[in-house]
């Protein structure tokens, strides 16, 4: 496992990825120190002259606004690390790490869970740079921002088992990135799925919809209850998760299952 994760941070830092992200928070902080004319505005405006107060005014904005950052960063992970699982499935490659004293399904899991806390890392170490900076210039830190980053944890973890599903399955990077957009365009129109609804009649489309709902892993909605738990609303509904963590749990499974049979 060690020597998994090694590998997937030297391929990381080999192709330069974190100076794609070190590039765009730098850009992000640009924004935020710039954001600072607007806290001044809306104390000047309301009268208010307690930091405090505006800060409480801030906080759900800041806390949506760090959740669309957060699928950014998550979005770019994902288009990096498409490629490394079918690099590793490459002759030659593969050969050697078939060649050592473990099972595929322990060096399958070793590489997934290699590149969900390598990239991980990056995407989680950017966001807290930017959110720390956010904080700092409007007064709005609140340690429940970290159970943002538990449910995008999980979130990204999703997108790296699809991923690699699909490059066990196909052994191609844009096929992985092409499954990804795939899930992303089909749980976007599942989002209209109650219009639908309304406007057929047929019950079977109804329980069609239905059911691709439930199987789907949600993670449109799992922004959505990043963003209670960060201001403390109370939680509507904990299904986005757990559907997202037995999703990523399946997609898990079915590539050691592929990657078993396939003959190399």
């Amino acid at each position: 496992m060690k020597a998994l994760y090694l590998d997937t941070v030297s391929e990381l830092f080999s192709r330069k990825v974190f100076l794609l992200f070190a590039v765009i928070t730098g850009l992000l902080l640009l924004i935020v120190w710039a954001t600072w004319e607007i806290r001044a505005d809306m104390s000047s405006q309301s009268g208010i002259s307690a930091g405090e107060d505006i800060s409480r005014v801030l906080e759900p904005w800041v806390a949506r606004a760090f959740s669309n950052i957060m699928s950014i960063f998550i979005f770019l992970a994902v288009l990096a690390s498409a490629g490394l699982l079918p690099r590793a499935l490459e002759r030659g490659r593969v050969e050697f790490l078939l060649s050592k004293p473990v099972s595929r399904t322990q060096l399958l899991f070793g590489k997934l869970i290699s590149i969900w806390l390598a990239y991980g890392a990056v995407v989680f170490g950017s966001a807290l740079v930017v959110y720390g900076v956010t904080a700092a210039v409007h007064g709005v830190f609140d340690v429940r921002i970290f159970l943002m980053f538990g449910v995008y944890a999980v979130d990204f973890l999703v997108w790296v088992s699809i991923i690699s599903l699909a490059g066990v399955v196909s052994g191609s990077a844009s096929w992985a990135v092409m499954a990804a957009f795939v899930l992303w365009l089909a749980q976007w129109l599942l989002s209209f799925r109650e219009l639908i609804k309304q406007l057929t009649s047929g019950q079977y489309l109804k329980y069609i919809l239905d059911a691709l709902y439930y199987v789907s892993p949600k993670t449109d909605e799992l922004g959505d209850l990043a963003v209670s738990l960060a201001v403390g609303r109370p939680v509507e509904s904990w299904l986005p998760f757990w559907s997202a963590l037995i999703f990523a749990g399946v997609m898990m499974y079915l590539s050691a299952w592929v990657f078993r049979r396939r003959d190399f």
